[in-house]
């Protein structure tokens, strides 16, 4: 596939799944659900919580950094992912959130798990924390990635919001970091249905609702 139809495919798939997202989970109702299924993404998530603290507790041992985690503060319609975000801070572990720059790479801003966050000035981000603000570098030493996305399909393909800020940014990530996909239920497509371009970095797992998932095994992680 040329890359000018590729573009326009994507284009396409982010406005479907946009508008069923929104459909879903605008409003009352759809924010309720949501609420509902932040607690679910908490109860799914108990193997990467227990992962983080085993790091928390061996860095403790050996008197070094706590883990690095990178999450995400949700648009109103996104994985409410803040419940697991919470959960990891008060195991112990260090925690980074994305920041909207003018270039073309994620800035990362640490947050201490109990200040509140601001509005960001990005087109399609969540809020941002008050805290210091380290770079574009600052994942070369996280060992969890909550990523955000619009939809994964069982082939590991992920499509984002279109501006390649986390596919750039888990090119700088070590070997051996876990990477998970945050996402609605419904949005966890079937094998080869999202197109996947040469710079579109796999997801090897998904968080959703209904469960943690690992792509390569396609059973329940």
């Amino acid at each position: 596939m040329d890359p000018e139809t590729m573009a326009s495919k994507k284009r396409e798939l982010r406005r479907q799944l946009r508008a069923q997202r929104a459909a879903t989970y605008a409003g009352e109702h759809g924010a309720s659900r949501r609420a509902r299924e932040a607690q679910q993404l908490l109860e799914h998530a108990s193997p990467l919580i227990a992962s983080v603290e085993a790091a928390v507790a061996a860095a403790r041992a050996a008197g070094t950094a706590m883990p690095l985690v990178a999450a995400y503060h949700p648009t109103p319609t996104e994985a409410d992912v803040m419940l697991l975000a919470h959960r990891l801070a008060q195991a112990g572990a260090r925690l980074v959130f994305p920041a909207a720059e003018a270039g073309t790479e994620l800035e990362w801003i640490a947050w201490d798990g109990v200040s509140d966050f601001q509005d960001s000035p990005g087109r399609g981000f969540g809020k941002e924390p008050r805290g210091e603000r380290l770079g574009t570098g600052a994942l070369h030493e996280v060992m969890l990635v909550l990523a955000p996305a619009v939809a994964v399909d069982r082939s590991a393909t992920r499509i984002g919001h279109g501006a390649g800020y986390y596919d750039r940014a888990l090119t700088t990530i070590p070997e051996g970091a876990q990477v998970v996909a945050v996402i609605h239920p419904n949005e966890l497509l079937e094998e080869g249905a999202l197109v996947r371009g040469e710079h579109d970095v796999p997801i090897s797992r998904v968080l959703t609702a209904d469960g943690l998932v690992s792509l390569i095994t396609s059973e329940s992680a």
